[in-house]
């Protein structure tokens, strides 16, 4: 009499299990072996812009109202000011100021590919990170003298946000998605 399939036996099954856990670290060597650790230099170049785009967002917070190296946050308050027309409430001043930050970072994003030439570094050549560079603080010291001037700050902060989608694409043109230099989770 059959009593349906046999069952491995204590010994089948932990050779399986030593079996499936040797094929799971080779993979996971395999993988590890394809993430090359990025040079110094491109730790140190990214870790300074990190920290400029930080120290621009926390300045454009306290002095303009407005956080700017990110688009998650203006993404996220976009949605509130829908959120909230549709349950009645009509303050759309937070709704359209997210939407222009939003709007301006992916100018400058664009501004990048049109300066820098796909994803390849030309020193002296077609890609004009240099002229990047420079624009970013163009904007920058533009947003200032616009904010200290003429008090407008909603525009010094569509300004900020500029450069910083601008610096984020350069960033990410040249060292690929190793280094994020406008917001950390990037790379977490």
């Amino acid at each position: 009499p059959s009593r349906g399939p046999s069952r491995p036996s204590r010994l089948q099954r932990l050779q399986r299990a030593a079996s499936n856990a040797t094929e799971l670290r080779a993979i996971a060597q395999s993988t590890r072996a394809g993430f090359k650790r990025p040079s110094a230099w491109v730790l140190i170049f990214g870790w300074s812009l990190a920290a400029c785009a930080g120290i621009v967002n926390s300045v454009a917070y306290g002095a303009l109202g407005h956080f700017v190296s990110h688009a998650t946050g203006s993404t996220t308050s976009i949605a509130l000011g829908l959120e909230g027309y549709h349950n009645g409430r009509t303050d759309f001043e937070r709704a359209s100021d997210a939407t222009g930050l939003l709007v301006s970072f992916l100018i400058g994003a664009f501004l990048c590919g049109l300066l820098i030439d796909k994803n390849q570094v030309h020193f002296g050549g077609k890609s004009l990170y240099g002229v990047a560079l420079v624009g970013n603080a163009c904007l920058l010291v533009t947003a200032v003298i616009l904010q200290v001037l003429a008090e407008a700050s909603t525009t010094a902060a569509f300004l900020c946000a500029i450069a910083c989608g601008l610096q984020n694409a350069m960033c990410t043109s040249h060292f690929g998605a190793v280094v994020r230099t406008t917001h950390v989770t990037g790379t977490i």
